[in-house]
């Protein structure tokens, strides 16, 4: 009964995850496909969420969306993130210094999670959302988090890049030994590029954060027009840097000293 109870947990946590990808909505037969599970097992689940208001069903579509709970209990969980909330003032300093879309990511398996994000009021702005994912390998402040893992945690990824990585743009990197020249670039540099990797035209520059035992936690970019990025590049790259700086600060994290 235990087993069967924690197998039905699982399964109902899958069903939530789908919910995080890019797609936002999902028939009763794609979530089946995509979980590889029987389609009245994932009934009995997507039915008792759906009663739970953790999803709701298009009475038209017969699609299920996020419901009211699953939002509220999101948005509650992402208000308590300490890391959140030392870093906005940062983030919207950077933002009106730069004027341009400023994220705050985490890695999240093989994406990034937008744990934050600060609106640009110019012209041109970068379509990413608080609480959505993107693959690691496509954007800026992925390349710079994974620059800053362990070499088996890379090597995994890898791995699974080799199988699974689709292009987003002309310009996405699928090959996994042009993204580890991208990484070493990264590491030595100390930020990351994603020229219109995941969206034609946008250009994005990545910088890491650590925490107090100077493990990279979080990751801050910038994103804008690739006219207006590359012509402000040493600029922006200047306050992203100073910026994941203050973040990192405030996690505990302290830089060592020149020269060691």
């Amino acid at each position: 009964m235990a087993k069967e109870q924690v197998s039905s947990i699982l399964r109902a946590m899958q069903i939530l995850e789908c919910f995080m990808d890019s797609e936002t909505e999902w028939t009763l037969k794609a979530l089946a496909e995509r979980l590889d599970l029987p389609t009245t097992t994932v009934f009995r689940q997507v039915s008792t969420l759906a009663g739970r208001q953790y999803l709701v069903q298009d009475p038209i579509r017969k699609s299920y969306q996020a419901g009211p709970w699953l939002v509220m209990l999101a948005s509650s969980i992402l208000s308590q993130s300490d890391l959140r909330r030392l870093a906005r003032p940062e983030l919207e300093r950077l933002s009106d210094a730069v004027q341009e879309t400023i994220n705050l990511s985490i890695l999240l398996d093989h994406d990034i999670f937008y744990l934050d994000k600060v609106e640009t009021h110019r012209s041109v702005v970068c379509n990413t959302r608080i609480g959505s994912r993107a693959p690691a390998y496509a954007t800026s402040c992925g390349k710079v988090i994974l620059a800053n893992l362990g070499e088996a945690e890379t090597a995994r990824f890898f791995r699974w890049m080799e199988e699974r990585a689709k292009p987003l743009t002309q310009r996405t990197i699928t090959d996994p030994a042009k993204l580890l020249e991208e990484l070493e670039t990264a590491r030595t540099q100390g930020f990351a590029m994603d020229y219109g990797e995941i969206e034609a035209g946008l250009v994005c520059y990545g910088a890491p954060v650590y925490n107090m035992d100077g493990k990279i936690a979080a990751a801050v970019s910038i994103s804008g027009p690739e006219y207006r990025m590359l012509e402000e590049q040493p600029f922006m790259i200047q306050e992203l840097r100073k910026t994941a700086a203050n973040v990192s600060r405030l996690l505990g994290y302290a830089s060592p000293a020149p020269g060691l």
